[in-house]
């Protein structure tokens, strides 16, 4: 079943709304190339980069270079959900896209993202957050501090680079990973950005409570979980929260 640019009209209200979330959250596997190209030719350099950064877990053995490549690779195999695709928009604030293409609201997705595993690891959402946060003289200040542990010549060709792209240098060097975040926690009190190093603690706190570090959804693949199971039972719990604008 591929999922074109748009559907057709439907009345969103009520059961039909919650038939229509059975239907299609859970057999659409696979997207439309309009549909991958639409939201490729709308996002920005900066909207791609961190869309990239995001799926790097979901990921890990796909050689994209683009955000095309990216998202037909996880198309063909059958893992671009709708709702993974909402997230991806939802994650990069592209709610328009949300509205216009998937014709769903920013309040549907995360109604949904309350109650079922997420496509991206909250890490990789944390240092979205991060990045979003810091200034042109706090990247400054980070990628100085980095010297002590990256040496002068890494850190000499990231002095341009996004703080996305410094995560990926340190992530490699193996001084950046889900569960090893001191290092930039500490650097983040040097430079006197607490409420950032306030997000980490949260961030582990959360892990913490939770027993791990992130849920993937390639490990708990949505389509795969049982409308017949009582926790995931759709009409009783997304009654009456979930809105939506066609």
């Amino acid at each position: 079943m591929k999922l074109v640019a748009s559907w057709p009209s439907v009345n969103w209200t009520g059961v039909s709304f919650l038939q229509f979330l059975e239907r299609t959250l859970y057999t659409t596997n696979t997207m439309s190339a309009e549909v991958i190209h639409q939201i490729e030719e709308a996002l920005d350099d900066d909207e791609k980069e961190m869309l990239l950064f995001l799926c790097r877990d979901v990921a890990v053995d796909v050689t994209a270079c683009n955000v095309r490549d990216l998202l037909d690779s996880l198309n063909e195999r059958g893992n671009l959900t709708v709702m993974g695709l909402a997230e991806l928009l939802y994650r990069v604030r592209r709610f328009d896209l949300l509205k216009r293409i998937l014709k769903m609201d920013k309040m549907t997705v995360e109604a949904y993202l309350l109650r079922h595993p997420h496509l991206i690891s909250d890490y990789r959402v944390l240092m979205t957050e991060i990045g979003d946060n810091l200034d042109n003289s706090d990247m400054s200040s980070l990628i100085f501090l980095m010297r002590d542990y990256m040496g002068r010549s890494k850190t000499a060709k990231n002095k341009d680079k996004s703080f996305l792209d410094l995560v990926m240098e340190l992530e490699k060097l193996s001084l950046v990973a889900p569960d090893q975040l001191d290092l930039l926690e500490r650097c983040l009190k040097t430079i006197h950005r607490i409420d950032l190093k306030t997000k980490i603690q949260k961030y582990k706190q959360s892990a913490q409570a939770t027993g791990t570090n992130y849920i993937n959804a390639l490990q708990a693949s949505l389509p795969n979980l049982s409308l017949k199971d009582p926790s995931y039972n759709l009409r009783d719990r997304f009654r009456g929260e979930l809105s939506f604008e066609s």
